[in-house]
């Protein structure tokens, strides 16, 4: 099997950016193999369809205490993610998140 395609927009690229480096690693070693399969948990991570937005995954991580999210879209052979962010407030964010993965 192909693996996926890795993009971000490019708010999301930014966001990323700004996690703290801890997180950061954390997502990037997720999304490593999120892109062989992007619809399947692992070692810690989770993933699942976001009930009040079809065709937008999210995954969950945490460091230390503190819990992260990302939002992504799956588009033909690409994963593209269009957030990233910690716990408290990213699900407020959704309609914004869900007008970025349109405009693409």
């Amino acid at each position: 099997m192909a693996r996926y395609r890795l993009e971000f927009v490019p708010e999301a690229r930014s966001e990323f950016l700004r996690l703290p480096p801890k997180a950061r690693e954390a997502a990037e070693w997720a999304i490593e193999r999120l892109l062989d399969n992007p619809y399947g948990s692992g070692p810690g991570f989770q993933v699942g369809q976001l009930r009040s937005a079809p065709g937008v995954w999210a995954m969950k991580w945490s460091v230390g205490r503190h819990g992260f999210r990302a939002a992504y879209g799956v588009v033909g052979a690409a994963v593209i993610f269009a957030a990233f962010g910690s716990r408290p407030g990213f699900y407020t964010r959704l309609p914004r998140v869900l007008e970025r993965l349109r405009r693409r």
